[in-house]
This record gives structure tokens, sequence and C-alpha cells, in this order.
């Protein structure tokens, strides 16, 4: 289903080799700030010593596709809250579906008692933060997505800026009643690494790729055909998958059912689960293109989309 292109004896057949990729994709956390805690003056006392304003200087990885920090508020000069920010997403990582808005809900931060401010600057900006040019008549701009204001404590994610360096600047809000903000920074990479196949893998993928030709021409049992050849030679997920939609056009709707549930399953264990399951609803809202009344389709991209979280 994916279009790569093979040269088949003297002359050029196209083939799309379904959902195959000459790569896998690994993604990584990397903790970029260990969780640290600072303290914060109020505006007032600060003028008599200490600071209520600071950053956090974050130099972005090679291949970051997005990054998070978490923080929450105590009272107190001392003591640093455990945030555990880096092991939560690596656990969250495991999971095929990944980092999603559900699991990202789920990340446990302490309960802050007071709030504190966080603006995403870059280095312009975060000089005009720390210098309060907002104090005197001037301003300072920020990144609307990695910032939080007024807040105890909170996970922000951010997939807008991913290169070079940036700025955290931590601001004490209150005017009289110091806080102590614990704060960690870790970020997400992929990485493409070249997958190495067997001659059983490849010749079932040429299998598989003749089998979504014979798909896309309406010739449904000639896919089933090429599909349960190539699984013979190498078990593969996006091939029991179009295996299932060509049951599915041939009104097999039971068998479909078995064949798509068998797939979800491999797949899930095998490179790139996301993108292959993204794959699978596409061809799915195309195959229904042809025949609105597909039975069983809705039933089929609903099970799919829940693996995807």
């Amino acid at each position: 289903m994916k279009k790569n292109y093979i040269i088949t004896f003297i002359f050029l057949i196209l083939i799309k080799v379904g959902y195959s990729q000459d790569y896998e994709i690994k993604t990584k956390t990397k903790q970029l700030i260990e969780s640290r805690s600072i303290y914060l003056n109020g505006g007032l006392n600060a003028t008599f010593g200490g600071q209520s304003r600071t950053y956090l200087e974050v130099d972005l990885p090679p291949n970051t596709v997005k990054w998070y920090y978490s923080f929450s508020t105590k009272k107190g000069k001392s003591g640093t809250q455990n945030l555990n920010l880096a092991i939560q997403l690596t656990g969250m990582m495991s999971d095929p579906s990944g980092i999603t808005s559900s699991t990202l809900s789920a990340i446990k931060v302490p309960d802050g008692v007071a709030s504190a401010d966080i603006y995403l600057c870059d280095r312009p900006n975060i000089d005009k933060f720390l210098s309060k040019k907002d104090l005197y008549g001037g301003s300072y701009s920020y990144n609307m997505e990695g910032s939080a204001q007024s807040t105890k404590q909170a996970v922000v994610e951010i997939d807008d800026i991913r290169t070079g360096t940036v700025y955290l600047g931590l601001k004490n809000p209150s005017t009289n009643n110091g806080v102590n903000i614990s704060i960690e920074v870790v970020a997400i990479t992929e990485t493409q690494v070249p997958i190495v196949k067997s001659d059983s893998q490849q010749k079932a993928e040429l299998y598989g790729g003749l089998g979504w030709t014979n798909f896309e021409n309406g010739n449904y049992e000639k896919c089933i055909e090429y599909c349960d050849k190539a699984n013979a030679e190498f078990k593969l997920g996006w091939v029991l998958a179009n295996k299932g939609l060509a049951q599915l056009m041939t009104d097999k709707e039971s068998e479909a059912m078995e064949t798509y549930i068998e797939a979800i399953t491999l797949i899930k264990k095998q490179p790139n689960p996301s993108y292959v399951f993204g794959e699978m609803i596409k061809d799915i809202e195309n195959a229904k293109k042809l025949n609105p009344d597909l039975n069983g389709a809705d039933e089929i991209k609903q099970l799919i989309e829940m693996q995807r979280g």
C-alpha cells in the first residue's frame, strides 16, 4: 500500500508496496533538565534582595519532534518535588500508540500550593523578561503554546519549536509571598533506523504489492490469493489488512473481521504501528467511496482508531 517501485525481470511493474517502509522509527526520551527546585521571592521582597524572576536554558537535541516540561510549586526555600516526567514519558512510549492526549493527561504531577508563571522565549525576549521591561513601559514576547500563567502545577507540551536553544522564563506573580518551583524538561526524539529484511520478508512484500495492485484493479479474489502467498512466506500485518479489506469488498464481513483482528495484533508488534494504522484507516475510507454501504467498514475503522489512541 505504500509507493515503492520495483523492477521485475526486464520491465517495470508499478507495485504499491503496502505500508512498507525501509526504516524503523526509533523514539526516545531525553531528559534535558533534571528535576530541580528554584526559589523565587515575591516581587516586592525581591526589591530588597533575591529575585522574583529567573530562566532555564533549553538546548533541544537533534531530531526532536516534541518536548515537555512539568512543574509544581510549594512553600519554603528547600526541597525538590519528585516529578518523574522522564520516567512517565518513557513508560508511555513503550505502548504502540505512543503519547496521546489521553495518556498525557494521565501524567502525575504533585499538587502545587502557589501560582507561578512560565514563559517560553527566545534570547532577545528572555533578556527583556529578566530586566522587567514590562514594568517600565516595555514588553516582551513569548510562545503561547509553551507558556503557563497563574498555574500551580502543569504538564506542558511543545511541538511547534523543535530546534535550537530556547529559554523558559520563571516568574513569581505574587507581590509578597515566595514560591518554590520544581521543574523538569524532557524531549522526545525520533530517528530513522534502516530495517534489515530477510529474503522471505522481501518476497512476502512483493506478493503483498501484487495483491494490492490487484485490489486497486478491482480483482479482490486475486488480491486475497496473493496476500495468502505473502503470509506463507512471512507474516506481515499490512498484508493481512489488505486481505481483510478485500474480504469486505467481496461481502465476507465475518471473515474480514477475523483477518483485521489478526492484522492489528501483528501490526502492534511490528515497526511503525501508528503509521500503519493511519494508512489502514485511509484505505477503508477510500473503499467506502467506492461502496458507501460497505458492511463492517465502520466497525473495523473504529477498532483501528482505538489502537491509535
